[in-house]
């Protein structure tokens, strides 16, 4: 049995399906401790390549487009469904801690071990952006405006739920889009821990350790988002709208600004708009000025999202909590309006309920603390 089980690591090449080669095809080695260590490393680096290539196969792609067809057209056109595509800034790894041979999970469909980014995720991510951040704004003045989006309060009990009843929204699993497994969605990535005695508790760490490289897979790539309102059937549609464009808005502001995954304190798992796409925020269902929380909800010296729009003929950029801000310092990006990037937040005025930021284009410099000078005699 041995024997046959060591064979198909000949196979590895030839397979289509990346999750069933990270689970089936780890092929471990006898003899000495020290040389079964150094040979499973170099086992587990074949297999991991063997899985991006298996990722970029034709066959899978020609399966998978099939599939994906059919999940898009599974939900009906209208405006209880919201959508959007969103790209990974860099990479994110969803179910890295997950039971794996290889110690190291990664989030894949079932059926066609492609990448997912499960609903469960994604409005765990939402519910815990939404109680933190737009229920936890920390001018008093709106102290009570806050209340809705704790636990507790109207919108955050309506979309998450409670422990006696679900929420009105529906959060469902991300889809790779098919044409980024051709461009390499599954990639190999690698982390190097110093310290891994002290990590353990069993010594203390030293300039001396070694670090130890441990090779795992990140995806990159297009992802399709989707919400679903799954309320009362006799809801005003356009009552219903609201709410799923409203938290369509939430979701999209956690997943930029928290990001998804493992590692986000590393830079993984941020999903943004992609660049090129002409589609602003507020043309999301339902998504309107109104429908996001009372007062600004961004924070100076940050880096957010917005859309370029033209209001009474002066170009104004409106951030994923639905704000608008004025551009005072850099060469304003050459964009159409609807079309996205990038700015920094040089200060807010909440007194200002229509344009209450102020961008610039280059990172602010943060103000240097007063000095306190003594008087000379």
């Amino acid at each position: 049995m041995r024997n046959e089980i060591t064979k198909l690591a000949s196979r590895r090449s030839l397979g289509h399906h990346p999750g069933l080669l990270l689970q089936r095809y780890l092929i471990g080695e006898g003899g000495d401790p020290s040389q079964r260590r150094e040979l499973l490393s170099a086992q587990r680096r074949e297999l991991l390549s063997a899985a991006t290539q298996a990722a970029g196969s034709p066959i899978l792609h020609t399966i998978y487009v099939d599939a994906f067809n059919r999940w898009t057209d599974s939900f009906p056109e209208n405006s209880l469904h919201s959508a959007e595509t969103l790209k990974a800034e860099g990479r994110l790894i969803v179910g890295l801690g997950s039971e794996n041979v290889l110690e190291c999970g990664l989030r894949l469909h079932h059926t066609y071990g492609t990448p997912i980014i499960p609903g469960s995720a994604l409005k765990g991510l939402t519910a815990h952006y939404c109680r933190d951040v737009w229920g936890q704004r920390r001018s008093s003045a709106i102290a009570d405006e806050n209340q809705p989006y704790l636990r507790g309060g109207q919108f955050h009990d309506l979309v998450f739920g409670t422990t006696d009843d679900g929420g009105m929204i529906t959060f469902h699993d991300a889809w790779l889009i098919p044409e980024c497994l051709s461009q390499g969605a599954i990639q190999l990535d690698v982390m190097t821990p110093h310290h891994q005695k002290w990590q353990f508790n069993e010594a203390p760490p030293t300039d001396f350790d070694s670090p130890v490289p441990v090779s795992f897979l990140s995806v990159t790539g297009i992802f399709q988002i989707r919400l679903s309102w799954n309320g009362p059937i006799d809801t005003p549609p356009e009552l219903a709208t609201e709410w799923t464009g409203r938290t369509m808005t939430l979701m999209k502001e956690a997943l930029a600004e928290w990001g998804i995954g493992g590692k986000t304190s590393s830079g993984y798992g941020r999903l943004v708009v992609p660049e090129d796409k002409t589609k602003s925020v507020d043309q999301v269902p339902g998504a309107l000025v109104d429908s996001a929380p009372p007062g600004p909800v961004h924070k100076p010296h940050t880096r957010v999202l917005v859309v370029q729009r033209t209001i009474d003929g002066k170009i104004r950029y409106k951030a994923v909590d639905g704000r608008l801000g004025s551009l005072i310092k850099g060469t304003p990006p050459s964009l159409s309006d609807g079309e996205s990037t990038q700015l920094w937040i040089v200060r807010v005025d909440e007194k200002n309920k229509k344009v209450p930021y102020v961008f610039q284009v280059d990172e602010p410099q943060k103000p240097k603390p007063q000095q306190q000078t003594k008087n000379k005699r």
